[in-house]
């Protein structure tokens, strides 16, 4: 499924991360954050489409709680590259 993509693209950041290092390029990072944030975002979006891609479902505690994990996961490598680049990741972000 749509999940199962996010999960193996995630899952490539050790790989990536090493390669970038070992050929002295860090724009590498850069572009899979990227790639990385669009693909939850699509994602994320299916959900407005088709309410079977939400991440929260009431019904369906064990597949909320496997989609909250991804969710975790995503964060976690997002926030672990934008911290080699030298920024902090926000938690959370509100309108003023």
């Amino acid at each position: 499924e749509a999940e199962l993509g996010l999960i193996k693209l995630a899952a490539t950041w050790p790989r990536v991360l090493e390669q970038a290092a070992l050929a002295h390029e860090p724009h590498r990072l850069a572009f899979f954050l990227q790639e990385l944030a669009a693909a939850f975002h699509r994602l994320w979006n299916k959900g407005n489409d088709d309410p079977k891609f939400r991440f929260i479902m009431p019904d369906d505690s064990a597949l909320t709680t496997a989609r909250v994990g991804l969710i975790v996961a995503v964060s976690l490598v997002i926030a672990a590259g934008l911290r080699l680049f030298g920024i902090t990741p926000v938690e959370e972000m509100r309108a003023k």
